[in-house]
């Protein structure tokens, strides 16, 4: 009897881990939203008014607009350059902050510039990194992730690509 109630709990909890189980908000009729939505460029700019300037070498380019619980939406631009992949993200915010969501160990973090803004570097040499930058004229924070081949030069190079200041927006 206790080895078929140990097989019968691990089976719930397996279940409701996998999304078997419904939770209560289902249970209800109430919906849960999923805070990401597929979008493109130019509804980016109608809805948000931020311009995601990805490399004309892009490839597989896939649009974004992630609702936050601030609410204050993140636009995000995924796409693919020689192989590596990158999400790219902006979005209005007061200073300096971790829009990536990219959360590891990072080995190195350095203090940077991209044009005249103030950043932070933060990678695994040859593996992941993100650049993080913060305009302060339009209040706007910027973030570019990187799955692999992270390093200073390849960062600062390619966040200075794809920043264009807001107000040489035209």
């Amino acid at each position: 009897m206790k080895k078929a109630m140990a097989v019968l709990l691990t089976l719930v909890f397996v279940c409701s881990l996998s999304g078997c189980a419904k939770t209560t908000e289902q249970q209800s009729g109430t919906e849960i939203v999923n805070p990401v939505q597929e979008s493109t460029a130019a509804e980016i700019l109608k809805t948000l008014g931020i311009t995601l300037n990805v490399p004309k070498d892009a490839q597989s380019v896939n649009y974004f607009i992630i609702n936050t619980d601030d609410g204050y939406p993140i636009a995000q631009a995924k796409f693919t350059r020689s192989n590596v992949e990158y999400t790219y993200r902006i979005r209005s915010a007061t200073a300096l902050e971790d829009i990536s969501g990219a959360y590891f160990d990072w080995t190195k973090i350095k203090k940077i510039e991209v044009s005249y803004c103030s950043g932070e570097l933060r990678y695994n040499e040859g593996k992941e990194g993100i650049c993080l930058w913060y305009d302060v004229v339009p209040g706007l924070m910027y973030c570019i992730y990187m799955d692999k081949g992270a390093s200073e030069e390849m960062l600062l190079s390619l966040a200075n690509e794809l920043y264009v200041p807001a107000q040489d927006i035209p």
